[in-house]
């Protein structure tokens, strides 16, 4: 699992890391189920304290996104709830603002940023990406 955590962005590192496992649940690239690390070594892929992890793991798992079973680790909720659902989307929602805000002057619009969009979706999720109509055509 990659977590990108900013260490001088001016944001407490727990909300980054309760940030991007929420990303990464609505992206899939954590599935229902799927067995997180420990937040012993979590914290040490992050080089953060161990309670910034545990505290955060919590407050998912105060969300319904995740769930803990003694001795066997903390996994993502086979299913979410309403409100678990409505927060993910939230999430994505603030998150793509911000791209396509950072993206203004990059000239990219509409469909092209959707297709890259798409496509960087797809590859984290070890799909394809979306086909290029042209090489069809050949």
């Amino acid at each position: 699992m990659h977590l990108r955590i900013e260490q001088n962005s001016g944001l407490p590192l727990g909300p980054q890391i309760v940030g991007q496992l929420k990303l990464a649940i609505a992206s899939g690239r954590l599935a229902p189920g799927e067995r997180l690390p420990g937040a012993r070594d979590l914290a040490a892929e992050l080089r953060v304290n161990f309670h910034t992890v545990r505290k955060a793991y919590g407050e998912l798992e105060r969300d319904g996104l995740l769930v803990s079973a003694r001795g066997r680790g903390t996994f993502v909720a086979e299913e979410l709830p309403a409100s678990g659902r409505e927060q993910l989307e939230r999430t994505v929602r603030e998150h793509l603002t911000r791209l396509v805000e950072d993206l203004a002057g990059s000239g990219l619009r509409g469909k092209e940023l959707t297709e890259l969009v798409v496509a960087t979706l797809e590859a984290l999720q070890g799909g394809e990406g979306p086909t290029n109509e042209e090489s069809n055509d050949e």
